[in-house]
């Protein structure tokens, strides 16, 4: 198979169609659009929990899990609040490498504001490179989960945040020396300063609380980058869409990194960004860019199927997602290696 998450096609045939047993406590069914699992609370709170990971050689990995699994929390109106973590090495690795993982962990958590309940580690000779595994739990109050599939025809959709940011920071940080051959230093520190770009849970959180904006559904930009998550969006809502990619907000350090590794910029994963479907997208772009991101509307959501993207000289459709560019990436580095 194709590297990268699962296509929809063996997720449906091979994967999905294998698990039959239900329960009344599960909220909601399976998805190959849904990151998120929900149970019934026994009061005015609802369960929710998700898994991300994270793998690479930099220390800064257990950050970006923590980063994905929480942005996928909030997106469906939870408030994250513990983590479990599982750390894994590859045979050689040392003690240093637990504790510089552990620390990027730590890091993410002081920032939003979670705590990590359960860590486990192991050295494995599975694993190729370090590898962190987070779970993240969350609550919401009951009724108040956003589903991916709530979209309507006729609302707008908002992009927060930049597109491809979280690759382009994930690269940085995995191939610093080979960039400085190509690039100067003083562009390194822009790339790096990037970071504070990137869009935490509680912003998130705080726009969809703001009910006078009409919030109806929120999805974190994931592997496959933005392309594949305005996919997600649609398929899940049962909506089309008519998009402008010249709203498609991207960093010009995103563009030079992306041109010097030939990558697609809106293949490449995202986390700490957003697509937002809402009925009043100017209160929405006032409440998050006053909260300090960047957001604006990149089109609406149509009652018709079709996914139209347009451009300076072309309109296009858009096609089932494609494998994520970071991946793609990493498997040609390590074919070369």
């Amino acid at each position: 198979m194709r590297t990268g998450e699962f296509s929809r096609t063996v997720w449906r045939r091979s994967g999905a169609k294998q698990f039959h047993t239900s329960r009344e406590e599960v909220l909601f069914g399976l998805s190959p659009e849904e990151r998120c699992a929900a149970l019934k609370g026994t009061g005015e709170k609802e369960f929710l929990w998700t898994q991300a990971s994270a793998f690479g050689n930099s220390a800064e990995i257990g950050y970006y899990a923590v980063l994905r699994a929480a942005g996928d929390l909030a997106a469906r109106g939870a408030e994250p609040e513990a983590l479990s973590v599982r750390m894994t090495l590859p045979p050689g690795g040392s003690e240093s490498d637990v504790e510089e993982l552990s620390a990027g962990i730590e890091s993410a958590c002081r920032q939003m504001k979670l705590q990590t309940a359960c860590f486990q580690g192991e050295v494995s000779p599975a694993a190729g490179m370090p590898t962190v595994n987070v779970s993240a739990a969350g609550t919401v109050r009951s009724g108040g989960i956003l589903r991916c599939g709530m979209m309507r025809p006729g609302q707008s959709i908002l992009l927060c945040g930049y597109t491809g940011l979280e690759g382009t920071l994930r690269i940085l940080d995995e191939s610093e020396e080979e960039l400085e051959e190509r690039f100067v230093p003083a562009f390194l520190d822009q790339i790096r300063e990037l970071r504070r770009e990137l869009v935490l849970p509680d912003v998130i959180l705080g726009a969809q609380k703001n009910g006078d904006s009409g919030i109806s559904a929120v999805q974190q930009i994931g592997s496959g980058g933005i392309l594949a998550a305005l996919w997600d969006l649609t398929e899940a809502s049962g909506t089309g869409m008519k998009v402008d990619m010249a709203e498609f907000s991207i960093r010009q350090e995103t563009v030079e990194l992306c041109e010097f590794y030939r990558l697609n910029p809106y293949l490449l994963t995202s986390a700490g960004s957003y697509l937002i479907a809402a009925d009043d997208a100017d209160r929405v772009t006032e409440v998050l860019e006053k909260a300090g991101a960047r957001a604006g509307k990149l089109g609406v959501a149509t009652a018709d199927k079709a996914k139209v993207i347009s451009g300076r000289d072309e309109i296009r459709y858009l096609d089932r997602p494609a494998p994520d560019e970071f991946m793609r990436w990493w498997a040609e580095r390590t074919q070369q290696h």
